[in-house]
This record gives C-alpha cells, structure tokens and sequence, in this order.
C-alpha cells in the first residue's frame, strides 16, 4: 500500500509540473534518439565497401562521444531548474509529516518514471527514424551507399546503459539535497534568491586575459597546422574567458548602472537591473551556457556547410583535367608504353583524350626563412614546396624556348609569396628571374608555399643537394605526368580508368619497360572520396547543430520558466504599491531584451574573432574559397539569429503568462 503511494504521488507530481517536466522528458528523450541513432548509424556503415568508411565512421563514433558528454552536461542543468521548482512542494511533504527518506523514495520513482520514458520513447523513436537517417546519409554524400538497417544490440545496449547511469546520478544528487536541507529551507527553497553578488575584479580581469587570449591565438596563427593544433586550446581559453566574465563583468556592469542615477531610479529599468542582480550568479551560468551552445552550433554548422558546398571547387582546384597518370623514375620506353595504351583504350570506348599535357618534374618539400630554402623543416613556420626541373625538360614540355644567364634560375611564382630577387639552396646562391607559368596537378591544392623553379641542368639540381638528401629523399629520381580530359560523364571516366589499369597489369611486365611506380587518379574517384568525407562532416555537422540549438531552446525555456515563478510575486507586490500593468510589462520586456541576446551578440562576437583560424583550418581540407566560406557564415548566422528571436519570442510569452497569472 505505501509503495503504492510513492508511485501515485510520483506520477501526480510529473503530470501537476507538466509545464517544467514535460520539456525535460521531451528533451532527454530527443538526446536519448540522437545518441542511439548516431551510434546505430555507425554501426551500420560497411567502412571496407564505402569510399572515405572509416572516416565517415570515425566522425559518427566521435559524434556519441559528443552527444553523450553533452546528455551528462545538459541533464544535470536542467534537472537543477526542476529541484528549485520543487523544493516547496518537497518541504510541505516533510512539514506534513513525510520522512526525508520517504520524499526520497518519491523522488526516486519520479526519476524511474522519467528514465522509463526517456528509455522506451527515445529507443522506440531512434529506432523508427534510424532507416530516414541512413537514407538521408546516403543523399548527402550522393551514394548508394552501403548502410545496412541495424538494430544493433550493442547500440541498445550503451543507450540504456548511459541514461541509466545519468538518472542515477541525478537521483543520488536530488535526494541528497532533500537531506542536506532543513525542512524551513526546501519550504522557501523556490522563493529563495540569490544575494547580491560582488564585482571581483581579479576573476574580471582573469577572465579578459582569457578571452584576450583566445582571441589572440585566432587572430595571429598563421599557419594552417597549427592552428588546427592550438584550436582546442583557444576554445577553452574562450569558454572559461566567457565564464568568469559573464559572472563578474556583468555584475560590474549593473553595479556601475545602479550609480547611475538617471538611469536606475526609472520604473522599466529600476525592477530590470535590481531583478538581474538579484539572481546574477544563476543568470551568469545561463547567460554563458547560451552564448557557448550557440558559438558551438554557428562553428559547427558554418564550417561543414562551408566544406559541402565548396565540394565541386575543391575538385576543379585539385583536379584542373580528368585523368592523371603519375610515373616515377621512368625510361622512355615506359613513357612511349603510357601513350600508346592511353590511346589505345580510349579508341576502344570510341574516347579520344583532350587537353593533354606531360611535364617531368622533382618535388621537394622545404622551409622557407627569407630567400633561403633549408631541408632542415624544423627551423622555420613557413614551408614551401617546390617543384623542380632542367630547363631542357621544361622548354620540352611546354613548347618554349627559355633561355637563362649563368647564376640564375627561372622561378613560378602563382601564388606572389616570394620575398626576393635571388635564391639560397644547398650552399649557393642564384638569382632569380620570374617567368608566368601556372603549376599543373595536385599542388595547387597544397597549403604551404609553392614555386616551380627551373635549372639550367640536372647537375644543377644536384649540386644543391647532398649526396644522403639524394638518396634519401631520392630527388634524384624525375617523375613524369601525363594530365588530360576524357569522356563526358564520370561513368565514361571510369570505364577508361578500369580498362587502362588492366592494360597495365598486363602489359608492362615487359623487357625494355623500367619505372619504380606507376600511379592512376581521376576527378570521378576524387569526388567519391570528398563526398564521404566532406558529406559525412556536413551531416554531423547538422546533427550536433541541431543537437546544440536544443540544448539553447531549452536551457532559454528553463529561464524563462524558473524566472517567470520568481518574478511573477514581485511584480504582484510592485502592482500593488503603484506600478500600472503597462509599466510591468516594459519592465518585463526591457529585462527579456538585456539577458537574453547578451549571449547571441557575444557568440557573433566570438565568431568573428574565430573566423581567421577557422578559415586557415578549412585551408587543411584543400577549402581555400575565402568569400563562399565568408557567406557560407553569414548565411548560417542570419538563420540562426532568427531562429533564436522564434525562441525568444515563444517562451517569452510563457514568461508573461505566468508573470501575469502570479
């Protein structure tokens, strides 16, 4: 019979606060379908069949581990939003004779209730939408990708495993509030406000020297590496920075505004300002917890929208002609068997290759410290790759007749970022002459430096080396290129592809054919690859975007909520000394207005100082198109800035209905 009454007053209590637990079961149930969808989606890709599997199911397994720090972060917030609710109601039950342990043995079936709800609608609805999602994926990246439709048992497993082991906690933690808490206490708990908090100056300062130095990293990185290796450090900077000052420099800034006398002792803004610093160490956690989700959501949908979008530039870029045939350290009868099974196979096809170009060329990999190239890359932040050859070879393959004086080499420089007219390689010392010419193949995708340099012979190029770097690095060895274009379509690309591959297979083992490698790559193979890869990280991207515009709207309802039951009895008391219902409400809106787009100006604030370190890390990703990632970004941050005023707008009004029914 008693056990009987803990579950009925438990399911009374969650129906009677429908207004604040409805939402958090909605909501812990929508992160529930997340983390199991995304984990039964990784699951279910085939990573040997798929072109880019096991990034797309890196990315995926990467997502759970996000989703599920964020289910911890997310539910022990909002969970503390309710027990501030509730603690009146759980003071009358021990005034009216219930034990602590007796309150704790409710609390512990509401939390098994809305596990239980959690669990079942949350599995049930991933489950449901599992086969949309992989369907959507497989649109995405633009395959018929090989996803099988799983209910893995493992998935089901760590999900009921994960929000178990959160609702337990959470258990554990309310009921040990009720305990700690004296009956007086948990009776005014809900009333209770927060005193008025200090200006410290030192956490102030701390906390504009942490957000100085995030932004200063961001702003002055300059090369791509590392800024993808000081980003992690520049986002905690920037979280603890946002912390601390949203804690002390907006009460610094309410203290300064209750000075002013002009401005405080007016009706709107007397209540807004006093109300604020009467609950500021609550709001300041909020208000940044806010601005941190939506700096997350506008970094992590800008960025993988950026790459999806620039997919096709990124190709054209990387691959300026169809099909490349790359052949290390050949003889001519090797080159001569390239051509005549080039053309061979295309005839079959009824092809004809256009657009050809062959170039030989050595490749070197430096660092750059003025107008010195060293080999020794550890002694400089600038790197540069260098394309090398004789001027025999170049006039041969570009149909020129260049000429050079003695001392001087011939320099491509596409990109303008040589510093000088002479050059320092290996111990010599040339001038430099500047010729147009624009480097052919994947180096122009390349982040670093590039420069074509050309030398009057292959001595020349040895002499610049010693005798190890040769052997070593074999710079010694030319390469040769064949670039061309082919067929109409990627399906004509890759019947060409195949036949030549098998030709090869068959035919060069053949005396008088001598090379050390012979590799193949195309446009069509290319874009299956990016797609994977730039698909895959748009469609977490999405998903964690999602995910964080949750965690906003909800953390905003909570706010809106907790603060509507606060204020409602103030205002009561205000009304009833002489405010009028019009000068409430101004009041009321004036307060709205200054908390919540405080946080959605700070995250623009935080973006833009982002953007540069951004930008130099999607340069990494071979993304370099500067004005589709700038309104890529502009993009996203107008769509969220209205979805965040729909927000706004909808709870705002549940903030007034309950302000006006106190």
């Amino acid at each position: 019979m008693t056990k009987g009454l803990y579950w009925r007053l438990a399911w009374a209590n969650l129906r009677k606060n429908y207004r604040v637990t409805l939402p958090y079961v909605l909501s812990s149930t929508g992160v529930c379908m997340m983390f199991y969808m995304l984990y039964a989606l990784g699951a279910g890709i085939d990573r040997d069949a798929m072109y880019g599997g096991n990034s797309v199911g890196a990315m995926m397994e990467l997502g759970t581990y996000v989703i599920g720090i964020f289910a911890v972060l997310f539910l022990f917030y909002t969970n503390s939003f309710i027990m501030k609710r509730r603690k009146k109601e759980l003071g009358l039950y021990n005034i009216l004779g219930m034990e602590k342990r007796h309150i704790g043995r409710v609390i512990f079936a509401e939390t098994l209730l809305a596990a239980l709800c959690t669990l079942v609608l949350g599995l049930s609805l991933g489950i449901l939408f599992s086969k949309i999602l992989f369907l959507a994926l497989g649109k995405v990246l633009g395959l018929a990708v090989p996803i099988a439709f799983l209910v893995p048992p493992w998935a089901v497993g760590s999900t009921v495993l994960l929000f178990l082991a959160i609702f337990f906690c959470l258990t554990l933690y309310n009921v040990l509030q009720v305990k700690l808490s004296k009956p007086i206490e948990l009776l005014h708990g809900s009333d209770a406000g927060e005193k008025e908090p200090k200006a410290h100056w030192f956490f102030a300062v701390l906390g504009v020297v942490l957000l100085g130095g995030g932004y200063y990293l961001a702003v002055t990185i300059q090369s791509p590496i590392e800024a993808l290796m000081f980003f992690f450090i520049a986002v905690i900077l920037v979280i603890l920075g946002t912390y601390l000052l949203f804690m002390t420099g907006i009460t610094a800034l309410l203290k300064l505004l209750k000075k002013n006398k002009g401005f405080y002792y007016k009706t709107r803004h007397f209540t807004a300002v006093s109300g604020m610093l009467y609950r500021m160490k609550q709001n300041a956690a909020g208000l940044a917890s806010i601005c941190i989700l939506s700096t997350c959501l506008l970094v992590t949908v800008s960025t993988t929208y950026s790459l999806y979008t620039g997919l096709e530039g990124i190709i054209h870029d990387r691959y300026p002609r169809d099909f490349s045939i790359t052949l290390r350290a050949p003889n001519e009868a090797a080159i001569e068997a390239v051509e005549a099974i080039m053309e061979e196979e295309a005839q079959k096809l009824g092809l004809a290759p256009q657009d050809a170009f062959q170039f030989t060329a050595r490749y070197w990999t430096t660092a750059r410290v003025g107008s010195r190239l060293s080999f020794d890359e550890t002694c400089s932040n600038t790197y540069a790759v260098i394309q090398a050859c004789t001027l025999e070879e170049f006039n041969r393959d570009t149909g020129r007749n260049e000429t050079m004086a003695p001392g001087e080499v011939l320099m491509a420089d596409p990109r303008g970022t040589y510093p000088g007219d002479t050059l320092e390689v290996g111990g010599q010392s040339f001038s430099v002459r500047r010729i147009d010419y624009r480097l052919e193949g994947a180096i122009n995708s390349l982040i670093y430096e590039t420069y074509a340099l050309i030398f009057p012979d292959e001595e020349a190029i040895l002499s610049v080396l010693t005798k190890e770097q040769a052997e070593d690095l074999r710079l010694n060895d030319a390469t040769h290129y064949f670039y061309f274009d082919i067929g109409e379509d990627d399906k004509e690309l890759k019947a060409f592809s195949n036949a030549f591959d098998g030709r090869v297979e068959s035919d060069f083992p053949k005396a008088g054919v001598e090379f050390d490698a012979l590799m193949t790559d195309s446009a069509a193979g290319a874009r299956e690859d990016f797609l994977a890869l730039y698909g895959g990280l748009f469609f977490l991207g999405m998903f964690l975007g999602l995910l964080f515009l949750m965690g906003t709207a909800l953390i905003i309802y909570y706010k809106q909520v907790s603060e509507g039951y606060e204020d409602a009895k103030r205002f009561a008391i205000m009304q009833k000394v002489g405010m009028s219902r019009a000068e409430v409400k101004k009041s009321i809106h004036s307060q709205i207005i200054l908390v919540f787009f405080l946080p959605l100006l700070t995250a623009l604030l935080h973006l833009g100082f982002a953007f540069p370190m951004l930008q130099k890390i999607l340069a990494l990703l071979d993304m370099g198109n500067f004005q589709l990632i700038l309104f890529s970004t502009l993009g996203c941050v107008g769509v969220f800035a209205i979805t965040y005023f729909i927000i706004y707008a909808c709870t705002a009004r549940t903030y007034y209905k309950i302000v006006e029914q106190g």
